[in-house]
């Protein structure tokens, strides 16, 4: 009798498992249009293309029966809840999917973690060509798969070539970048992944040390978006995305650097005294009477300037750390530019604030021009910032 009621207890402990697994399905209509998808993992030529000098003396054939051999773990779940995904993507994030279909193309080897454009997953390693980092494996790697669709899932909201072009296309979150399109497109995939792989499964790969390493945005990911941005078909991340205000604190931290508009036309500024008229970015640090670093001198045409350090802000901390030096300030500065960009803590005429310092880049009229209007005012009461016409 013992022996047959336990059995029933396992019975019911693993129907509640799967029912609990399956739970989140429950919310999605699954209906609408998804493109069809195929999963290529015999593209020699374009695997060679990606690195002519390695495969000068290495055989593309045999890494391409490599990959036949180390690509179940995707075929299998594609088969299982690839269509399931491209329907949760698609709830989840208020966009409809325009294309018809598309290939995911596993290689060997890639320069970084992905592509969504077209959809590249590395299976064995990240490099130059001359070394590489372990690509990665497990819930991990699958997580990468779904974040490189909600990469293309994002880019539907784009289509001149079909004359669709959502109102959210114009908000500054949805310009590339590690601090704004890819934190969506990560917010979008963790979401999403949370019904395909589980939430356990989900957040240990999310906290995994490969992804800490590969998500430059991560702190302002889990300050501005992880539990605060909460997706659900019935408000996805279009209708977030459309209540973010274009001068919100989110807004201004994550802008791109752009030149002093009063410098953009002049000739650059040769010295500022105090400073070496090389460097990267442009400020000197003196000691305050509570003994905390303060920017004593800043040189308006550098980054430190572009990216909204003024003179007089105290530091506090960079990348989450305290500051020990000057030596450690710029060194910490420095290898966050590395990763895409520094969080620096900063104390400015009495109050907190945040910085984040990224690269300089060269960008086109059409970008100077996104950035100076859409950020600089709310766009009409339709979500949608307009360009002037007139000008």
């Amino acid at each position: 009798m013992k022996r047959y009621f336990f059995g029933i207890l396992i019975v019911l402990f693993v129907v509640v498992s799967v029912v609990a697994q399956d739970t989140f399905y429950s919310i999605f209509s699954f209906n609408g249009f998804t493109p069809k998808v195929g999963i290529n993992d015999r593209s020699g030529i374009l695997q060679s293309s990606l690195f002519p000098k390695l495969y000068e003396n290495r055989s593309v054939r045999s890494d391409m029966h490599w990959l036949s051999d180390h690509d179940s773990l995707i075929t299998e779940f594609w088969q299982t809840k690839g269509d399931s995904l491209l329907h949760i993507l698609r709830e989840l994030s208020g966009i409809e999917w325009n294309e018809t279909e598309f290939d995911i193309y596993l290689v060997r080897f890639y320069r970084t973690l992905g592509s969504s454009d077209p959809l590249i997953i590395p299976l064995g390693g990240m490099g130059d060509g001359s070394s590489f980092e372990a690509a990665p494996e497990g819930n991990r790697l699958l997580l990468n798969l779904i974040y490189q669709l909600a990469r293309r899932m994002l880019a539907q909201a784009i289509q001149p070539e079909d004359s669709v072009m959502l109102g959210i296309a114009y908000h500054p979150l949805m310009q590339p970048g590690a601090f704004r399109q890819d934190n969506l497109a990560m917010l979008l995939a963790l979401t999403a992944a949370h019904s395909v792989l589980g939430y356990d499964s989900t957040m240990d790969a999310w906290r995994s040390a490969f992804w800490r390493q590969h998500a430059p945005g991560r702190e302002i990911f889990e300050k501005y978006f992880l539990n605060q941005w909460i997706l659900s078909p019935d408000r996805p991340l279009a209708d977030w995305i459309a209540a973010e205000s274009y001068s919100s604190s989110l807004v201004r931290l994550t802008r791109p650097p752009r030149p002093s508009r009063n410098n953009s036309g002049n000739k650059r500024q040769q010295y500022v005294e105090g400073l070496p008229l090389k460097g990267e970015l442009g400020f000197s640090v003196r000691y305050d009477e509570t003994d905390r670093m303060v920017v004593n001198q800043i040189d308006v045409t550098r980054l430190a300037y572009a990216n909204g350090l003024r003179e007089g802000d105290q530091f506090y901390r960079v990348g989450g750390r305290r500051v020990k030096s000057q030596k450690d300030l710029i060194e910490k500065i420095l290898a966050g530019l590395d990763e895409g960009g520094a969080l620096v803590e900063i104390i400015r005429e009495g109050n907190p604030e945040t910085i984040l310092i990224q690269p300089m880049r060269q960008m086109d009229s059409s970008e100077y021009y996104y950035l100076d209007i859409t950020e600089e005012a709310d766009p009409d009461s339709s979500g949608v910032a307009e360009p002037d016409t007139d000008k």
